[in-house]
């Protein structure tokens, strides 16, 4: 009975954190905040001994993605946030703070959401090797961004990004998953069902309200229009469609013993 009432509150929770931003007219932090803020503390609530894990888990890789994803769609026009609450403040000249709070929460709630129905006892472990790794590789990374963009910024300004970034990000690590993790399927059909089903309803509402755009329009492959809300193709599959299967893979992964 808990249980069902867990599911209840979170499959409705999207379309009521959509009904209160058209009512509040909400800007990208506030509808940010409704829809991933509120169900990520809701169930870090239902699994407390999960949160210090999940969180440094989502710092890590949100950061450094959230970063230069931005900085790169920003300067080649892919997309354009018009506004922050934190304006004139933009990391790298470019970045908006809601773009950093955005991922960390996308990546905590998929994390948090997996061990209040999944795992159960949060067997995960954050101090494996595999992880070490992966915070050098990101430093690594990070640290090459930024020696570009001091030096060679116009090396940053990559055509297709969204496309090539969602292959090897998003496809890539699910298409692993697929082989090397048969016991997330039915994690993986319902995890990926439900956070397409709230990406989707972000996607529009936000669209709809003006808090983001994507003018540049020769940098993607094509448009989904839905209800007159035009997004790109590669937003619909890297994001909404494989986006949380990508989290849950690298969550998993990298907890892995």
């Amino acid at each position: 009975m808990v249980l069902k009432k867990q599911l209840l509150f979170i499959l409705l929770w999207p379309i009521i954190a959509a009904l209160l931003s058209f009512l509040l007219k909400a800007n990208t932090l506030a509808s940010t905040l409704l829809f991933f803020g509120i169900p990520a503390v809701y169930l870090s609530f239902l699994k407390k001994d999960c949160v210090r894990m999940v969180t440094i888990f989502s710092v890590i890789f949100s950061i450094p993605f959230a970063i230069i994803l931005d900085y790169v769609m920003e300067i080649t026009g892919g997309w354009y946030i018009p506004k922050s609450v934190f304006d004139p403040l933009r990391l790298f000249g470019y970045v908006s703070l809601e773009q950093l709070i955005w991922l960390f929460l996308f990546m905590y709630l998929v994390g948090i959401f997996y061990e209040v129905f999944f795992d159960k006892k949060c067997t995960h472990k954050l101090n494996t090797p595999k992880l070490k790794y992966a915070i050098f590789g990101l430093v690594v990374f990070f640290g090459m961004f930024i020696i570009l963009h001091i030096t060679k910024h116009e090396l940053l300004k990559i055509n297709f990004f969204y496309l090539k970034f969602g292959i090897i990000l998003a496809l890539l690590p699910f298409l692993f998953a697929l082989f090397h993790f048969p016991d997330l399927y039915s994690a993986m059909l319902i995890i990926g069902s439900y956070f397409a089903y709230l990406s989707f309803i972000y996607e529009i509402t936000a669209l709809s309200l003006g808090q983001w755009t994507f003018p540049a329009v020769d940098q993607f492959i094509g448009f989904v229009n839905v209800g007159g809300v035009t997004f790109p193709i590669e937003e619909f599959l890297f994001w909404i469609l494989l986006g949380s299967l990508a989290t849950l893979t690298y969550y998993r992964y990298f907890g892995e013993k």
